[in-house]
């Protein structure tokens, strides 16, 4: 069984899919990548279709990290089932997260930092 992580921001163009691919290549650097399955999300509908900012991209290739064309997309109450780890970029993310997905019985809903 795979284990399956979602990074979610406010925008999905900046910090979540930097935390995907950066969390990505360390997966893939450490053998596991056919053990995970990684996306990232927004908690807001201002940025939906756009692509990653260019800054963003600009630092994961100073950093050599790999990524991919994607499309920003929101959060929805669903991916709660769906994800084993959401996991938050600041407060007010997870706030809104919580808002989004409702309650967390299963303690799937984490701020980045708690790790």
């Amino acid at each position: 069984m795979k284990t399956r992580i979602l990074f979610v921001c406010h925008g999905n163009i900046c910090r979540s899919p930097m935390a995907e691919f950066i969390m990505k290549h360390l997966v893939a650097q450490a053998g596991h990548s056919k053990d995970f399955i990684i996306s990232s999300a927004a908690t807001t509908t201002e940025e939906l279709g756009n692509d990653i900012y260019p800054n963003a991209k600009a630092e994961l290739k100073r950093h050599r990290i790999p990524f991919e064309h994607r499309h920003a997309r929101q959060i929805k109450s669903s991916d709660y089932n769906d994800w084993d780890y959401i996991i938050a970029m600041d407060q007010e993310n997870l706030d809104d997260i919580s808002y989004i997905v409702g309650h967390d019985p299963e303690k799937k809903v984490w701020l980045l930092m708690s790790f």
